[in-house]
């Protein structure tokens, strides 16, 4: 959600207020008030790290009024025991926190769950707050999921497992896919989540997406290597080609990963040569050439520093002269031959976006905000034309394509086809990929009506997705409801069906039967849903302990509220949605209090209870 928070605050940085067809000046000052955002955190959220030393790292975001003020992060185990604080001053608008791995002993940790709560203030007082769980995990990398399997019509649909063989990459190799439609999945029965690319356009999508997905069908045939990253949902198929070499494998161990872990592994491209796509180096940093991750084989040094290795030579030393940035190397396994490459700066002081398309032509940038992790968007208009990225201004480093509106991002690529409108362009130059998202040029988004919460006079808030849509959870009651934009009338959209349909501007009020739903509009289109949401009560306490929600039923006396007698042990308790942690609540009172989003545990004392909780209000109560 602080993703989602932060990149709508960029967007209102550039925003214009709809008036009819008449684009009104904003007030920049108003719209770089807002409260901080938890950019990113290490762990992550439902997310797992490899047992072993591991650092606690969470960056912050605030807006240039309001600045970042001061921070607090606490790692605790299962049990809600503190393991390691840190409450420390921040500054900017941007800043992290970190937690060493020493100061907590992270090396010892068992596996299992454990908990991080954040917490973080600008210097206007406001705050955001963030708990959740996330895994320290036996597999030998990072990763979202404990295996990965392939299905299609080469193998009947069964299940080939793949091998995870770097952080969230899972590889099979030698697959013959025939030319047939295949997907990936994590357990060996379809028992949970599966992926397909009905595009095929490198990205996979979750069975769990709106609307669900397709197979995977893509003409591929003949032997080839297949590597999905379980985080991003990229995924790639490459021809497998048998090349004559003097190692079984090869991989880069230096100081920049302790001279351990198979991290930075060779591909065999041709007889006898081995190329690393891209390393990060820094001068002074060394490194060797090994046959396994943890020198078992064979390794590779240069005593001379000449160019040509010798089997167990001294560390390769990369000069004081040299560029701070990612290198390709090439290693040749007969001559012991290897070549540095250098192909971009470590981090572009900036990154802007270009062309006849743009405002300013191609004569000079639009800057685009710096997300962190290589990640740059802007909101731009643009007319029929084409664009390219760069970096600083300058021509040395560049990104193109031929795509539109999401495609790979190529190093020193083509002009990238756009047509006329406004976007919230993002470009991703880790992973090399860019997408153009069609920007409505609206605030804020709610909904009214007699079936709403606030009835025709209050806007019932939704947020902004990363897709363009907004979406709300909402207990609604039998009446009608319209859309509307920045809480006036001025854009509106409302239409005849329920609970699906396209609602136009100035449309008929939209009939609601009573409910909870989870609402969703697109602006652009003017598509809307109501998908009936189900509200549960999980944690140790209940029935279903921390793994099945136990479903409350709706009250229909009152909008919004659920409620259930259910017997309880004493532990911890939460509600949440559709069985799954997107939405959740949580407080820290008992036996009644007012809940809030992503909360902590409710505490609970062992009874039985008739169990109440209203998703507009948040108030629960266990009587």
């Amino acid at each position: 959600m602080q993703t989602k928070q932060l990149t709508s605050w960029l967007f209102l940085l550039l925003m214009v207020a709809l008036t009819g067809c008449e684009r009104e000046e904003i007030d920049i000052a108003a719209n770089t008030d807002f409260p901080p955002a938890i950019l990113s955190s290490t762990p992550s959220a439902n997310g797992r790290v490899v047992a072993g030393d591991f650092d606690v790292r969470v960056v912050f975001a605030d807006g240039s009024i309001s600045p970042l003020q001061s921070a607090t992060v606490t790692l605790m185990d299962s049990a809600m025991n503190v393991l390691a604080t840190a409450d420390q001053p921040l500054s900017g608008i941007q800043d992290s926190v970190v937690i060493e791995g020493s100061t907590f002993n992270a090396a010892s940790l068992g596996v299992g769950v454990y908990n991080m709560s954040i917490s973080v203030t600008d210097t206007k007082g406001q705050t955001t707050t963030q708990d959740f769980s996330f895994e320290i995990s036996n597999l030998p990398y990072p990763a979202n999921h404990d295996n990965i399997f392939i299905a299609g019509g080469f193998n009947g649909w069964g299940a080939d497992a793949l091998t995870l063989v770097s952080d969230h990459i899972w590889e099979i190799q030698n697959v013959d896919l025939q030319g047939e439609a295949w997907k990936l999945k994590n357990c060996a029965d379809w028992c949970d989540e599966d992926w397909g690319d009905a595009q095929c356009n490198g990205f996979m999508v979750s069975n769990f997406a709106d609307g669900g997905n397709g197979d995977t069908n893509c003409g591929n045939t003949g032997l080839v290597n297949i590597r999905f990253n379980d985080q991003t949902l990229s995924y790639s198929v490459m021809p497998a080609v048998s090349y004559a070499s003097n190692s079984m494998s090869l991989y880069l161990l230096g100081t920049f990963n302790t001279f351990q872990g198979g991290e930075y592994q060779f591909q065999l491209v041709d007889d006898n040569r081995w190329v690393l796509d891209e390393v990060l180096l820094a001068p002074g940093d060394q490194f060797k050439m090994a046959e396994m991750p943890d020198f078992q084989g064979i390794n590779y040094g240069d005593d001379e520093n000449d160019g040509t290795a010798e089997r167990y030579g001294s560390n390769i030393v990369l000069p004081a002269t040299a560029t701070e940035g990612y290198y390709r190397i090439d290693f040749n396994d007969r001559s012991l031959a290897y070549e540095l490459t250098f192909l971009r700066a470590a981090a572009p002081e900036s990154v802007g976006i270009l062309g006849d398309a743009t405002p300013t032509g191609w004569d000079s940038d639009t800057d685009m905000t710096d997300e962190g992790n290589g990640v740059y968007t802007t909101t731009i208009e643009l007319i029929d034309g084409t664009v390219k990225f760069r970096a600083n201004d300058a021509w040395d480093l560049s990104w193109g394509g031929t795509e539109f509106p999401t495609g790979t991002a190529v190093v020193g690529g083509g002009d990238i086809p756009v047509t006329a409108g406004t976007y919230k362009v993002t470009l991703d130059i880790t992973n090399l990929t860019y997408s153009f998202v069609v920007d409505s040029g609206i605030g804020s988004i709610g909904l009214v009506g007699d079936a709403t919460p606030g009835g025709w006079d209050n806007d019932t808030p939704f947020t902004k997705n990363d897709d363009g849509t907004w979406s709300a959870l909402i207990g609604l009651g039998n009446g009608n409801a319209k859309f509307r934009a920045d809480g006036n009338w001025d854009v509106n959209w409302g239409g005849s069906d329920f609970p699906s349909g396209t609602g136009t501007q100035g449309g008929a009020d939209i009939p609601v039967t009573a409910g909870i739903y989870l609402v969703t509009l697109d602006p652009v289109s003017g598509e809307y849903s109501f998908a009936p949401a189900t509200i549960g009560l999980i944690g140790d306490s209940t029935p279903g302990g921390w793994d099945a929600d136990t479903d409350l039923t709706l009250n229909p006396d009152v909008m919004g509220e659920v409620k259930g007698e259910v017997t309880l042990t004493a532990g911890a308790a939460k509600f949440r949605a559709n069985d799954a942690w997107d939405y959740d609540w949580g407080g820290s009172d008992f036996p009644s209090g007012t809940a809030t989003f992503k909360g902590g545990d409710i505490p609970v004392t062992a009874g039985t209870y008739t169990v109440k909780f209203n998703v507009n209000t948040l108030a629960y109560s266990f009587e």
